[in-house]
């Protein structure tokens, strides 16, 4: 996905924020914003929005002399969605559809996201894993879905945030009942994306193979990733991946994918045709978009 006009004051918004969370330094606020509005001067149009958005974090990490600044931040995440591990694995269990109940709960945790939010609570966190209980997840064929699962013999899944990570483990667990499962993560810190450390913490190295993309973007740049990682996303029979970041760099795919994420965003909004909130969990043919579809 290109990036679109839309995208420039979002990320202008993105540095700011990001300064504001991270540090009280107003000098050092003020040079990210003037190097933000560089990058914004010279980027590419013809690149994604986390390509712009991981050159802005590189500036930020720079700034504040942090190879990863966010960490503290991912730890209080994975903490709080630990909270909720043992409860909702019990709901999955009981559920009449344990597949689609972990798949709703792995959607759920897609709002731990500080590129789009400027704060995510332990509250906020909970309504949404309540909300999408009884919402509509659009695009969703669990029947579908479970045949291609019974068919395949390897599935790659793309990993987005920390916290989010814990949830996910409830649909890895799931997803590697029917065949191995490789997890992809970032290959270097950004925002609070997942990275090898937060997966250990949620503890899917014990379900599931584990490899990074080989770039420290948040989403899949597929010309920058490592050969390990393409070769693995070609080979692989299914791909899920989470999140708008995934969404973003990977859409229109040559292959078919299945995407699950929370519509966060007005050009997200606009690019799918649906509300902001609204819940994905989708399979997009190769070289089509939700709209076209």
């Amino acid at each position: 996905m290109k990036i679109q006009r839309a995208c420039f004051p979002c990320i202008v918004r993105q540095a700011i924020n990001a300064m504001e969370l991270l540090t009280s330094d107003t000098t050092a606020m003020e040079e990210v914003l003037r190097r933000t509005c560089r990058l914004l001067a010279e980027f590419d149009t013809g690149k994604s929005p986390p390509e712009l958005s991981a050159q802005m974090h590189r500036e930020i990490r720079d700034v504040l002399q942090n190879d990863d600044p966010y960490r503290p931040i991912k730890r209080q995440m994975n903490e709080i969605a630990w909270t909720l591990l043992s409860r909702l694995r019990k709901e999955v269990e009981e559920a009449n559809d344990p597949l689609e109940q972990a798949i709703r709960f792995a959607i759920a945790g897609n709002v731990m996201d500080f590129s789009t939010f400027e704060k995510v609570s332990p509250e906020q966190i909970q309504k949404t894993v309540e909300k999408v209980v009884n919402e509509p997840i659009i695009g969703l064929d669990i029947e579908q879905w479970r045949h291609q699962l019974d068919s395949a013999d390897q599935l790659l899944y793309i990993a987005d945030n920390s916290g989010e990570i814990v949830l996910d483990r409830l649909l890895i667990e799931q997803l590697a009942m029917f065949l191995p499962v490789t997890l992809a993560v970032r290959g270097g810190p950004v925002v609070n994306d997942v990275t090898r450390e937060d997966a250990v913490f949620a503890g899917v190295e014990n379900i599931c193979s584990l490899i990074d993309t080989g770039v420290d973007a948040p989403g899949v740049i597929g010309e920058m990733c490592s050969e390990n990682f393409q070769r693995c996303f070609q080979e692989s029979d299914l791909v899920f991946a989470k999140g708008q970041g995934n969404f973003e760099t990977l859409q229109p795919s040559e292959r078919e994918i299945y995407h699950l994420f929370m519509v966060k965003c007005p050009v997200i909004a606009q690019w799918v045709q649906l509300p902001q909130g609204t819940f994905v969990g989708k399979k997009f043919l190769p070289a089509t978009d939700f709209a076209r579809k």
